[in-house]
């Protein structure tokens, strides 16, 4: 019998890693809420639970792909701290679970005025 050496896809320990990763990250004030904003309500409603802003894609090959929607603080060059965040995720889902993340974007959804 062949054991698969690779480990399965645990949704929620992803999530709470890239929650934890994203929220050190200059710049960001929150996870924000992606359903709230589909749905139409108002501006406020956006800061939510990690799993309403981090969407992990499941592929096939036992690999997946992620969208992270975040919410920045006013002031800071946003492409900067995208980018930086975007990097930091990279790095620890990496180091945690190698070779099976595929792709991470990274998305302002809102800029926080506190």
């Amino acid at each position: 019998m062949i054991m698969n050496k690779t480990p399965a896809i645990d949704t929620k320990k992803i999530i709470s890693l890239v929650a934890e990763t994203a929220l050190d990250c200059y710049g960001v004030v929150a996870i924000a809420n992606r359903k709230a904003e589909l749905l139409g309500q108002s501006q406020k409603s956006k800061k939510g639970k990690a799993e309403e802003g981090i969407f992990v894609k499941k592929k096939a090959d036992n690999t997946f792909a992620l969208d992270v929607y975040l919410v920045l603080a006013q002031g800071i060059k946003i492409t900067e701290s995208l980018r930086e965040c975007r990097k930091s995720i990279r790095y620890r889902l990496d180091k945690t679970f190698p070779k099976m993340c595929r792709e991470v974007n990274v998305y302002a959804l809102d800029i926080s005025a506190n």
